[in-house]
């Protein structure tokens, strides 16, 4: 192929790698998908992608923030489409879980569990194998904190933002 041919070709391959991640791609991952020393050509790609999809033809737009790139769906289709995304799954009083997680980002699982119970303990193990929280030992209790996936699935820049968004505290009586 021609540099002229070659490069639709390398917006196409990114847009496909994009399209299967299930979180952000750093410019230096998808940089190797297109080959060595490509890191300045993968970023001229992704603005044009950006650009791109920007048209009202597109219902998909690409994110960029600090050297990561996330294909999501724009906002006003989120809605109707919402039903198809990942972690439909996820059962109401996981998400009450992680809802207070979240809002009191920080959070020890200790907090947790007398918030809403002893099914807690079964509600951080599913939401840390899902990667929407991470866990760190803190004496004899874990420090829960949201991921980069929870605020990128989201659309958050930090769990303040989750905070500000969200007007009463959830109420820990749901039936767990």
């Amino acid at each position: 192929m021609s540099a002229n041919t070659q490069e639709p070709h390398d917006k196409g391959l990114l847009e496909a790698a994009l399209f299967l991640a299930d979180r952000p791609l750093s410019v230096n991952e998808l940089a190797r998908i297109l080959g060595p020393d490509s890191a300045h050509y993968t970023r001229d790609l992704l603005s044009e992608l950006q650009n791109d999809l920007n048209s009202d033809a597109h219902g998909v737009e690409l994110s960029i923030n600090e050297e990561k790139a996330l294909l999501r769906v724009k906002h006003g289709y989120v809605d109707a489409v919402a039903h198809l995304a990942r972690h439909q799954d996820i059962p109401r009083p996981i998400l009450r879980s992680l809802a207070m997680i979240a809002y009191n980002h920080p959070m020890t699982q200790s907090d947790l569990v007398k918030a809403r119970g002893n099914k807690a303990y079964e509600h951080v193990r599913q939401l840390v194998n899902r990667d929407l929280i991470h866990a760190d030992k803190q004496g004899r209790t874990l420090l829960l904190h949201v991921t980069d996936n929870f605020l990128h699935y989201f659309d958050l820049s930090s769990a303040e933002e989750f905070r500000f968004h969200v007007a009463t505290p959830l109420s820990s009586n749901d039936g767990q």
